[in-house]
């Protein structure tokens, strides 16, 4: 576990195409709190052994924990608070203040996969995470506060959550819905776009 003095880590994960790193720069923009981006730390490191058979990085979880554990507390001294964004966030047991879960439209999801050339195995295997909410519930698991996010005002009412939080100021925490994709995974398997679900 992650042991933290005073600095308020805020984590943004969720299946990747959703849109974790969009919200995360909108967060920072609003906020101006640094973000780290946990696919540049395994890049410029080299935490990965090789490609499964996706074409996806086999990540070393454990030295991407301690890698992460150092920057924290280098941050601690430097600031008060850090976005933290990435998938593998979910598979990190690291404690979280506050976690954002991004999630989409499993359609919405498709065409953003594909455009990014994700083969057929590999866009199923992030159809089901997303369908089943494997970060989410992970997240869930490691996080002081999780909050699942889809639309544009979810979105705002945990940026002003969080904004009202870092003035020091007590709110109640957001009422955010519960998002389930069981009735997008059922009109993807009856159109026939199964992907293997």
């Amino acid at each position: 576990m992650l042991k933290k003095s005073g600095i308020l880590v805020i984590a943004v994960t969720g299946t990747p195409g959703t849109g974790k790193t969009t919200f995360a720069k909108s967060l920072s923009k609003e906020t101006g709190i640094r973000i780290i981006e946990v696919n540049d730390i395994v890049e410029d490191k080299k935490l990965f052994t090789g490609l499964d058979e996706n074409g996806s990085k086999i990540v070393k979880l454990d030295e991407l924990k301690k890698e992460i554990k150092g920057l924290l507390k280098k941050q601690s001294e430097e600031a008060k608070s850090i976005i933290l964004v990435g998938h593998l966030l979910a598979d990190l047991n690291l404690d979280y203040d506050i976690t954002a879960v991004t999630r989409s439209n499993l359609k919405v999801l498709v065409g953003r996969l594909e455009e990014r050339g994700y083969q057929k195995e590999k866009l199923r295997e992030n159809l089901v995470s997303e369908s089943i909410d494997y970060c989410g519930v992970q997240a869930a698991e490691r996080s002081k506060e999780t909050y699942e996010i889809e639309t544009e005002s979810d979105k705002a009412k945990l940026s002003y959550y969080i904004k009202e939080r870092l003035a020091g100021k007590a709110l109640e925490k957001p009422k955010l819905p519960e998002i389930s994709k069981l009735e997008e995974m059922l009109e993807l398997v009856y159109e026939g776009n199964t992907y293997g679900l």
